[in-house]
């Protein structure tokens, strides 16, 4: 098999779980279901992750960390408060687009206590910890970037307890609004 058809494959299971996952939880999916999704057999599964499903979510954490850190990054031009308010707008935007229950990937792997593993938890530490990081520089304040994330995980989860996606616009204006005169007097 060559390497691109290899890592498409992986690929297409990464993508298939990341999005079962995000509207059900880690724990509400399996295996068959994933490979269904990903139109392979449950051999393919085991010879691309041969940890499981365990090493499954923690690629699908890796690579959701790695795209937010990327999407992060790129709301770092203009105003500190202005970029909060467009983070929390896009993920509004992604729900309404994909639906009201469209959640986070990543901390579905560590809401559920019971079915979360180590190498999950720490994956999720890893993505979450990259975040605040990148936003706390952007703010200026590594404790305002972890307020932030914290701020964006929790409206996710109202706006999917509320199927309204305007609860992520509500708390992102809310929270800008705390961290204009933060910012300011800090710069």
């Amino acid at each position: 098999m060559s390497d691109r058809r290899r890592n498409g494959t992986r690929d297409r299971l990464i993508r298939v779980a990341t999005g079962l996952f995000r509207r059900r939880g880690v724990a509400g999916v399996g295996v068959g279901e994933i490979c269904a999704g990903a139109q392979v057999t449950k051999g393919v599964f085991s010879h691309h992750f041969p940890g499981g499903k365990d090493e499954l979510v923690v690629a699908v954490v890796d690579r959701n960390g790695a795209d937010v850190s990327g999407q992060l990054a790129a709301f770092g031009s203009g105003d500190a408060a202005d970029s909060v308010q467009a983070l929390f707008r896009a993920y509004a935007s992604a729900m309404r687009l994909k639906g009201n229950d469209f959640g986070c990937p990543v901390a579905a792997a560590v809401v559920d206590g019971a079915t979360s593993t180590a190498p999950a938890i720490s994956a999720a530490n890893v993505a979450f910890d990259r975040w605040r990081v990148i936003l706390g520089e952007r703010l200026g304040d590594d404790d305002m970037g972890a307020l932030v994330v914290a701020a964006l995980e929790g409206a996710i989860l109202l706006a999917r307890a509320e199927k309204e996606p305007a609860t992520l616009e509500r708390v992102g204006d809310a929270l800008a609004q705390l961290i204009e005169p933060a910012t300011r007097s800090a710069g």
